[in-house]
């Protein structure tokens, strides 16, 4: 557009000097006409650098506004977007920031937690070591106690625990076996019992089996003086009298029963042995037992 512009004002000068200076009619229309082509041309190479042009007598020519219109709103619109680009980068920034703290905020929240996890964890896992031996102390005095009055098998298991060495209460287990084991072992005793026999009943015509069954069901407290009676009676044969002797000693749950089944049993073999030597007396049986046979 610029070069049109150009061309127009050289070509209308030039036209104009050689009417002017050739030819002599028409003067005043022909200058016109050239300021009118200068001036457009003018126009064309002056389009995008102003917005108005004023030439006296002849008039004004607006150019480039709505060039420079169109400029100034794509200039608005991108220092708008800009300007909201900033404002979010700025917001991105400032979440950002926020987000940062925030996890900070929780990375030391959870090791503050996982701290308090750990210490929580040891005062159960000592609360609970603690549980453990309130536990077992509980139950070794119980089974003490229990055999304290009478109860074979926690006797029994008084052994049992005295020979496992990794039990924390081993050497005081073995302390109470023996110190009840001694008490059932003294060498004086109660004799002479009499049993409580119903009105009219005549016990001397009960076989041995029958009296084994009596025995099954009578309450513990009345068991030495039944076992003395079992005992005493010779028309019993010895061995069968010994045989059920063994077995009160192995399987009874008073442990005042076994001691005199024990008494009984070693009187009868002639055996300077503990009666609650159960172990000992039932593999010395075992072996001489054939010894008592028609006695």
């Amino acid at each position: 557009m610029k070069l049109i512009g150009i061309l127009l004002v050289l070509n209308s000068i030039a036209l104009t000097a050689w009417w002017v200076t050739t030819q002599g009619s028409y003067k005043a229309a022909v200058i016109t006409l050239c300021f009118l082509t200068v001036f457009a041309g003018l126009a064309l190479i002056l389009q995008e650098r102003i917005t108005e042009l004023t030439v006296k007598g002849v008039g004004t020519i607006k150019t480039a506004v709505q060039q420079v219109t169109l400029d100034v709103q794509t200039v608005a619109e991108l220092k708008e977007r800009v300007e909201n680009q900033s404002a979010t980068v700025d917001l991105v920034a400032k979440e950002a920031s926020k987000a940062k703290a925030l996890s900070e905020e929780v990375a030391e929240n959870n090791e503050r937690a996982e701290e308090k996890l750990e210490t929580l964890d040891k005062a159960i896992t000592k609360a609970n070591i603690t549980l453990d031996g309130l536990e077992a102390v509980t139950e070794f005095t119980m089974t003490v106690v229990a055999a304290q009055n009478d109860d074979r098998k926690a006797f029994d298991k008084l052994k049992i625990l005295a020979e496992d060495k990794a039990y924390r209460f081993s050497g005081r287990a073995q302390q109470a076996w023996n110190t009840i084991f001694e008490e059932h072992s003294k060498p004086y005793f109660a004799s002479g019992f009499k049993v409580p026999w119903g009105e009219g009943f005549d016990p001397s015509k009960l076989t041995l089996p029958e009296l084994a069954q009596q025995y099954q069901h009578v309450p513990a407290q009345l068991k030495p003086a039944l076992l003395e009676y079992i005992w005493n009676r010779n028309d019993i044969p010895k061995i069968d009298r010994l045989d059920f002797m063994m077995n009160v000693m192995k399987t009874d749950s008073s442990l005042t029963a076994v001691e005199y089944a024990g008494r009984h049993f070693t009187s009868g073999t002639n055996q300077k042995i503990k009666p609650l030597a159960v172990e000992h007396l039932s593999n010395w049986w075992r072996e001489h037992r054939q010894e008592f046979k028609g006695k």
